[in-house]
């Protein structure tokens, strides 16, 4: 996976290659919708819990969904 992309395009990226829907990912991860679309586009970063589901309901882990990234969220 390209380790340009930031937080939000990767989400967003595994979303689709799962052929899952940001509705399906919601609800999959006990979210909302439009938080799962505030991620993709940058405007919000979900806290650890929700990173962690959110990488659940993609089929991947925690490091992987976070990889490339400061502990403060910016990329490095």
């Amino acid at each position: 996976m390209d380790d340009n992309l930031t937080f939000g395009e990767r989400i967003a990226l595994l979303r689709k290659r799962k052929g899952l829907s940001q509705t399906e990912v919601a609800k999959l991860t006990k979210s909302s919708r439009e938080a799962i679309g505030k991620y993709e586009r940058g405007e919000s970063i979900p806290n650890v819990f929700t990173s962690k589901s959110i990488a659940d309901a993609l089929g991947i882990s925690l490091d992987e969904l976070v990889k490339g990234y400061k502990t403060n969220g910016n990329r490095k």
